[in-house]
């Protein structure tokens, strides 16, 4: 696999996608908006940060009514990216808003179930940890060689989940079944046919693409007044080019990318 051609037409679909489509830009922006608004109903002023503070100063309902705004609008977003897994060139319209509803809100119940084991394995170890500094030999050794040990495997089954995800989600794109998406013998074979090493080289260079990203847009947010909108602008792009960035890595391992 040609990782830097990959990066190349990933960065091209986002161009494509972007330049000159001011109306899905701003689509993206509104569908974003409300988690990016959701610091703001904070207000340093009434909510001191001391021993004073109390929860019936956060304002509940406003944050409540942001969440549920968020949550609605991403499964939106998360159907449009169900359309750039399935291989749709050139980037899609905003289209038939309904389908992207449902489609967003089945990969959304994918991920959770995907990544459900993990939050239950957290909680073990978390539980584990609480219960080990509470006996009486919680300072030996012993105890927390187990506890380490613990959190060895719990990181080695996060890693192994955290590989098997995105092909799942758009092995799901491409069939429309939340139970395709759960195959793990079918993933991980399409996973081979790609090639372990050059699939997480894949991930690493996404990888690296994002952090650059991240240290760019953390600088822009530290901007007065506009480094938010300007984080919330810049958003959609590395969105879009991630999409399409694994959307090739899945197409190695098939022999007819789908095109619509």
């Amino acid at each position: 696999m040609d990782h830097s051609a990959a990066v190349s037409a990933s960065i091209d679909y986002t161009k494509e996608a972007f330049i000159g489509k001011w109306t899905r830009w701003i689509i993206f922006v509104i569908l974003g908006l409300p988690m990016a608004l959701l610091p703001f109903v904070f207000d340093a002023n009434t909510i001191p940060v001391s021993e004073n503070f109390s929860w019936d100063q956060v304002p509940w309902g406003q944050v409540a009514a942001l969440v549920i705004a968020g949550i609605l609008l991403s499964f939106i977003l998360s159907g449009y990216i169900v359309r750039i897994y399935r291989g749709i060139q050139p980037a899609p319209d905003f289209e038939d808003w309904g389908t992207l509803f449902i489609d967003g809100l089945k990969l959304n119940i994918l991920s959770l179930i995907w990544i459900l084991p993990i939050l239950i394995f957290v909680l073990g170890v978390v539980g584990l940890a609480v219960f080990l500094m509470g006996t009486p030999e919680s300072g030996s050794m012993a105890l927390v060689a187990v506890l380490l040990a613990v959190i060895a495997i719990a990181m080695v089954f996060f890693i192994v989940i955290a590989l098997f995800i995105p092909m799942a989600l758009i092995r799901f794109a491409r069939t429309g079944s939340i139970r395709e998406g759960l195959r793990f013998s079918e993933i991980s074979s399409h996973i081979a046919r790609i090639g372990w090493g050059q699939y997480i080289i894949a991930l690493i260079v996404l990888l690296v693409v994002m952090l650059i990203y991240g240290i760019v847009v953390t600088i822009l947010s530290l901007i007065p007044f506009i480094g938010w909108v300007l984080e919330l602008v810049a958003t959609p792009l590395i969105t879009v080019f991630a999409a399409r960035f694994y959307t090739l890595v899945y197409e190695q391992g098939t022999e007819q990318p789908v095109v619509a």
